[in-house]
């Protein structure tokens, strides 16, 4: 790809796709390559931070999207409406996950694992850490799934809104329902904004300018 196709790309990535041409599968190399941005991309230290569901079966797809009522529509009612990206023809779900779990006792990661490892406890600051380093490794295996879908020329849409006890429960889930992405073959029939089973039409919300200073 050249310069001018991975800055769409870049900008496809960026909208939020919210319906979806489910008469269409995934091939199984498109997932596979997915599954290697998310699981592949960079972590501190390479930590496991996260779990990663694949998620192409419709019925529990359509189980999780029921419990996604988060875009409030009515602020007297507090009625909202679902968040249909999570109806995509692929749902991701990032499962939060503790890396000392997934440790190689030969290989020192940093602070906060090795006190896990020895079940001591994390003072408010290290859980802090932790935490923002595992918030930090989903944002950039999402960032990776986003750009390396638009790519190939699928729709995308993060979802964060959502029953976390409902799914974690569905799913079977160790660890909580950190964040959700949509990603399949756009209905190009429709306006991406609308609703894929009501046609409520989420509103447009343009990027803010992000100030960039060259240090040269």
């Amino acid at each position: 790809m050249d310069h001018k196709q991975i800055e769409k790309a870049v900008i496809r990535s960026q909208h939020c796709q919210r319906n979806w041409d489910l008469s269409k599968d995934i091939p199984q190399e498109d997932l596979d390559l997915i599954q290697h941005a998310v699981t592949q991309c960079p972590s501190k230290q390479n930590v496991a931070f996260y779990k990663v569901h694949m998620i192409t079966n419709r019925s529990l797809i359509e189980e999780i999207h029921s419990n996604t009522e988060g875009f409030t529509t009515n602020f007297i009612t507090m009625e909202g409406e679902t968040n249909s990206q999570t109806l995509a023809n692929l749902l991701i779900v990032f499962e939060g996950y503790n890396g000392h779990l997934n440790r190689d006792k030969n290989v020192f990661r940093n602070d906060e694992i090795w006190k896990m490892e020895q079940n001591a406890e994390l003072s408010e600051a290290e859980q802090e850490t932790f935490k923002r380093d595992q918030q930090m490794a989903i944002g950039i295996a999402a960032g990776y799934a986003n750009v390396t879908s638009a790519m190939m020329g699928y729709g995308t849409g993060c979802c964060a809104c959502f029953d976390g006890n409902a799914i974690e429960k569905l799913l079977k889930l160790d660890g909580p329902v950190m964040l959700m992405m949509g990603i399949g073959y756009k209905d190009a029939t429709r306006n991406r904004r609308e609703h894929h089973e009501t046609g409520f039409m989420f509103p447009t919300k343009p990027k803010q300018k992000i100030k960039v200073k060259k240090h040269i």
